[in-house]
């Protein structure tokens, strides 16, 4: 029904009308659907390196082969420039070694809070007791 359909479709980057659709990849972070020619453009300056993006925290514009991809544990989209990168990395270790709450170096044992809590990283079991209490 629907599966081989040739109904045309408005390209979002030069809005030409299209009959075959392309699909955008991820890292272009485009929407879909694109015409043949902005597809073959966008496909060539992103693999020759002059496909420029901005970083998703400060803004800036940069070749693509200049950002970072973020590690997995932030739960990021899109890419980062080497110094946010570095800053992203140095408070998540931060949030890693030490307690949310009274920044005690942790230990072995990590406790994650309760969503309704409101504290983002990890607790010592101290301020754990503590927020259980707090929040009964």
């Amino acid at each position: 029904m629907g599966l081989f359909s040739k109904k045309p479709a408005i390209c979002t980057v030069c809005n030409k009308e299209t009959v075959h659709k392309h699909k955008p990849k991820k890292e272009w972070n485009m929407q879909e659907p694109l015409c043949a020619d902005c597809y073959m453009n966008t496909m060539s300056q992103y693999y020759y390196g002059t496909f420029k993006q901005k970083c998703v925290k400060c803004g800036t514009e940069k070749k693509i082969t200049d950002l970072w991809e973020p590690r997995w544990q932030w739960d990021m989209e899109g890419l980062l420039c080497k110094s946010c990168f570095d800053l992203k990395e140095i408070d998540f270790n931060e949030k890693k070694e030490s307690c949310s709450i009274c920044g005690a170096k942790m230990n072995f044992f990590r406790y994650n809070p309760k969503s309704e809590w409101n504290v983002e990283g990890q607790l010592c079991r101290k301020c754990w007791d503590e927020q259980k209490e707090m929040h009964r």
